[in-house]
């Protein structure tokens, strides 16, 4: 990394910080990078690597380290908030499920959440014991999922519950409501009512039928066999 010779450098105000220690970071020289007028230092890491940083972030202390110091204290908060839980790798998966359909474009599923307007809660977002703190308060099971009670709502703690695969299926949007006989439910709630199997009335559903021909009884399959003489 480039150095800027300071030995012939003149001026009142230049405040040479070769030498000083930011943190992890003991300046080594100038850099020839600049920002608007603002200056880079080139500074050696404990760790070993080498940055070069702009001289402001150093001196208000923003910048004090290469970025080790973060990766290392994201492993101890990991570690704290997955103590004393019996299924936090579950949990944590779903916060991070949650925030990358809402919050990441090149999310598959971002076009059903975040490009819909769904937002998340603020203070889950950067803090996952918050949103960890709420699940355990609310009923978290390890065999229950987040659902929003309002499916055009935000990802927010009197919007979400946690529920079974089975009731968050009733709330999707993709779910089609049915009114027969001044009652309305689901598919799937009416293939329980009747008795019939979800694919079979989903399939008749879609082909346009209506009630009453929409739960009409299903016919038993007829075995071929051998005549008998």
């Amino acid at each position: 990394m480039d150095i800027i010779d300071l030995s012939n450098r003149k001026g009142n105000g230049f405040n040479n910080l070769t030498g000083k220690r930011y943190g992890r970071l003991i300046v080594i020289g100038l850099s020839p990078k600049k920002s608007g007028r603002k200056s880079y230092w080139v500074c050696k890491c404990d760790c070993g690597n080498t940055i070069a940083v702009r001289s402001d972030m150093l001196k208000n202390g923003n910048t004090r380290s290469c970025g080790c110091l973060k990766r290392e204290q994201d492993k101890v908060n990991l570690s704290k908030f997955h103590k004393g839980y019996h299924t936090p790798t579950r949990l944590y998966d779903i916060w991070m499920n949650v925030k990358g359909r809402c919050l990441n474009r090149n999310n598959k599923n971002y076009y059903r959440y975040g490009g819909r307007g769904i937002k998340i809660y603020p203070e889950w977002i950067h803090d996952y014991s918050k949103f960890r703190d709420w699940a355990f308060n609310n009923g978290y099971k390890k065999y229950l999922t987040i659902d929003r009670i309002d499916n055009n709502g935000n990802y927010e703690p009197d919007n979400c519950r946690w529920v079974t695969m089975k009731k968050q299926s009733n709330n999707r949007r993709s779910n089609h409501n049915v009114t027969w006989n001044g009652e309305t439910h689901t598919l799937m709630e009416w293939s329980e009512i009747y008795s019939i199997n979800y694919g079979t009335l989903n399939d008749r559903y879609h082909r346009g039928d209506v009630p009453p021909r929409l739960f009409r009884p299903v016919k038993p399959r007829r075995h071929r066999g051998k005549h008998q003489n």
